[in-house]
């Protein structure tokens, strides 16, 4: 939510200040009407890679500002995840994606998106699919919850792409990750 302050709009990526202090949130009364957001990535690093399947078969290629996280179906499977983080969740009670896209081209696959611990240990699961064909791009306008908001966390990005010789993919790719 944006707040407009004298002709001003101050967006939740935007700072709100009194007597030279940063506010987390401004209310109006008893209702909250602006809540800076957290950036979790970029700015987090990549804090584990886990390869699960046949290494040259998962992938991942991180920017700084874009991360990709791909396997690919070969003569064996592909299958791994990335932890980014850690960050922690509190005072906040929902996530969300600038941009996440997220695809499979095979049968035998998965996608997963999750908050996790540093060993991928499953917190939260966030979004996940099997299906082939399933080809979703998530964007601010999709928020989801956090069950438990007051927590440290890693943000969990893993693909699996069955055994194939056609080279089909599980894809994930991501340039922000945010918090309100």
């Amino acid at each position: 939510m944006a707040l407009k302050f004298n002709g001003t709009d101050v967006p939740q990526s935007g700072e709100v200040r009194f007597n030279n202090t940063a506010l987390a949130a401004v209310k109006m009364g008893a209702t909250e009407v602006w809540k800076r957001q957290k950036t979790v990535y970029p700015g987090v690093p990549v804090a584990n890679t886990q390869n699960l399947g046949y290494a040259a078969y998962f992938t991942v290629t991180n920017s700084g500002s874009d991360i990709k996280v791909d396997a690919f179906g070969g003569t064996e499977r592909g299958y791994g995840r990335v932890m980014l983080g850690g960050f922690s969740t509190i005072g906040y009670s929902q996530i969300y994606f600038a941009n996440l896209r997220a695809f499979i081209t095979n049968s035998f696959s998965h996608i997963k998106v999750a908050l996790s611990d540093i060993n991928g240990n499953v917190v939260q699961q966030l979004i996940y699919s099997e299906a082939n064909g399933f080809d979703t791009t998530y964007t601010a306008s999709t928020k989801f919850n956090i069950n438990s908001p007051n927590g440290n966390y890693y943000l969990m990005l893993e693909v699996e792409s069955g055994a194939t010789h056609l080279g089909k993919n599980a894809t994930i790719l991501m340039n922000g990750c945010y918090l309100i």
